[in-house]
């Protein structure tokens, strides 16, 4: 949101642009005390009144400062006072020091100030790489003010997460400011569509930021990790290093990928695997061989639950210790694979919590993760993940490996390659009939991929997209829990109603529920739209007329809308043989649209909801 001091502003926030900026410890204003609630996030539990860094770049490192005022809005907001200032201590390459808090409490109209001491900070060892400066602040309640900085001093000055100005709680203003006192120049890399629209026009040599009213990123709609798409800089160094020298940013990348593919040489063991590999059967096609490779994958080695780029097990030991990472595993996979006559290579990718790659700078921790295609005899190539396998859809592999593109493992120049999805479809069959005591309904519902979540409760699985079509009260009289037959998850269930007396009944669209969650409300999206996955629905249902009762199907019913983008919506409601049929299809080709498409996205799925939106009437004549 721009920041715009207008009177409406200050009547719901109490705070202007002057209170909030420079604020000094101890010292609150009228206006911090009596504020109450935010007025763009209402809904929020605490508030960042203000903060502020900067940071020094030298030669060698670089020290962040930090000051922060957080107000206490509700009793959810207390936990905001439990403080965790994460740092990479391993080598003692990263410190964090000088480290200041208060809690600000207005007693008889007087503030009272209560300050933590160096007892009062804990260090925390969180794993091998990062520790933890952890500590609270006393005495807080809903209405309490709480302040603290802090100094982080670090080695690692090559790439930079310098500034987040979108948190997880709202903010009313936030600035940053840079001073580099370095040899080697950085690149600034801005990230948002405040921050892109504010300083896009700007000057490269600017060294001030701020933003003013910003909303928690939680509210980030369309994006596969909303933390990773907030507003906020980066610094990324714009000379890159390697013990061959100064290099450009493709040698840089070809060096990297060749280290890490001589790492993987020397966990292979090809010999040893194609032994394994001739106990594994083969299928009457390359497909149900390609199902007992991961069948015997996952019946022998398990996840540890972490996440790695670089193996540390060879084959042998994992298969003796049945454990193991990410990487691990994907190596026993893509060997196997090998071994077993596939074309299959290994991918470094980024998944979606770890945030998406910048190709423009070539640094490995933009990793965390690696997954291994197999191509089949038809061309298609198969993304597979040895740690999450799916062993009855194996052309569906994890949907956080879908997050753009990923490089492979191997000698030789980098390869980028982007990692599609499949499309996900669902069907979904319907029929009513009237008894002379009761409404009975049969579904049945086939869909695959995405659609299926083995941790939903089974009752939700089909209620999370495609809801009835009849408005009335329906128990179940029997189910089947969802199964795999054919490619494809199924369920089917009947249920039945009392209610056959009405002296109307009303049908409405089975994929309204699903569609109201569709919201477009950004004013300049500069973001990409990100869909979790792309689909395809197809949703039929009949009902038989009951006698002496008529339909009434409005003209406009029928809708059909088509854009350029390869989205298309069909809805249909007619009589033949004395059954009305719904008919409703929608597809979703692509998983990500470009920003500039936005307003082609929000109107297309403004008529589609409206359509959603119509009913049909069945009515005693």
């Amino acid at each position: 949101m721009k920041f715009k001091l207008t009177l409406l502003l200050v009547l719901t926030t109490f705070l202007s642009f002057g209170q909030i900026k420079d604020f000094k410890f101890g010292k609150v204003s009228e206006q911090e005390i009596n504020l109450k609630e935010v007025s763009f996030e209402k809904d929020a539990n605490a508030v960042i009144l203000s903060e502020e860094g900067k940071i020094d770049l030298t030669p060698s490192n670089y020290y962040l400062t930090v000051k922060r005022r957080i107000k206490i809005l509700t009793e959810k907001g207390i936990n905001e006072a439990n403080i965790e200032l994460d740092y990479y201590s391993k080598s003692k390459n990263e410190s964090v020091s000088n480290i200041k808090a208060n809690t600000i409490n207005i007693e008889n109209g007087q503030p009272v100030i209560s300050s933590i001491t160096d007892k009062d900070v804990f260090d925390v060892q969180i794993n091998e790489l990062y520790s933890s400066k952890r500590f609270a602040l006393p005495n807080v309640k809903v209405g309490s003010i709480i302040e603290y900085s802090y100094t982080k001093n670090s080695q690692h000055n090559f790439s930079i997460d310098a500034w987040n100005f979108q948190h997880e709680l709202p903010t009313l203003f936030s600035e940053f400011k840079l001073n580099n006192q370095a040899y080697n120049n950085f690149s600034i890399i801005t990230i948002g569509d405040d921050l892109n629209t504010k300083y896009k026009a700007k000057s490269a040599s600017t060294t001030t930021w701020f933003l003013t009213n910003i909303e928690s990123f939680n509210k980030l709609k369309y994006v596969y990790n909303a933390e990773d798409q907030s507003e906020r800089i980066k610094l990324q160094a714009d000379n890159y290093h390697t013990e061959g020298g100064k290099k450009n940013t493709l040698s840089a990348w070809k060096s990297l990928i060749l280290d890490l593919n001589n790492e993987y040489e020397t966990y292979r063991n090809p010999s040893a695997i194609r032994d394994i590999a001739q106990t594994i059967p083969n299928g009457k096609d390359d497909v149900e061989t390609l199902k007992n490779i991961v069948d015997y994958v996952d019946n022998n080695v398990k996840w540890n639950n972490f996440y790695s780029i670089i193996p540390r097990k060879s084959n042998k030991t994992l298969l003796k210790e049945k454990v193991g990472t990410t990487a691990d595993l994907n190596l026993l996979l893509n060997e196997l694979l090998i071994a077993k006559g596939f074309d299959s290579y290994i991918i470094l990718y980024s998944t979606r919590q770890h945030g998406q790659i910048m190709f423009g700078y070539p640094f490995v921790n933009q990793f965390n993760s690696v997954v291994t295609v197999a191509k089949l005899k038809n061309g298609q190539s198969i993304i597979l993940d040895a740690s999450q396998l799916n062993k009855e859809q194996v052309e569906f592999g994890p949907i956080n490996a879908f997050n753009y593109h990923g490089i492979v493992i191997q000698k030789g120049e980098p390869n980028f390659v982007k990692l599609n999805q499949k499309m996900s479809t669902y069907e979904s069959a319907s029929s009513y009939h009237f008894t002379d005591t009761k409404l009975v309904l049969n579904r049945k519902d086939n869909f695959d991929g995405y659609f299926y979540d083995k941790d939903a409760k089974d009752e939700n699985t089909l209620k999370r997209y495609v809801t009835e079509s009849m408005d009335i009260q329906l128990d179940v009289e029997n189910e089947e829990k969802v199964v795999y037959d054919k490619n494809m998850y199924t369920k089917s269930y009947r249920a039945a109603s009392n209610n056959v007396k009405s002296p109307f009944y009303t049908v409405i669209n089975p994929l309204r529920e699903f569609l109201k969650q569709y919201t477009f409300e950004d004013k300049n999206r500069q973001r990409k739209i990100e869909f979790q996955f792309p689909y395809l629905f197809n949703i039929q249902t009949k009902i038989k007329i009951p006698e002496g009762y008529s339909v009434v199907i409005d003209d406009t019913f029928k809708a059909h809308h088509k854009i350029d983008l390869g989205l298309e919506y069909y809805q249909e409601a007619k009589i033949k043989d004395n059954v009305l049929t719904l008919m409703i299809q929608f597809i979703l080709p692509e998983g990500v649209y470009e920003a500039d498409k936005y307003t082609v996205l929000k109107q297309f799925f403004e008529k589609i909801k409206t359509e959603s939106t119509k009913e049909v009437l069945i009515k005693k004549k």
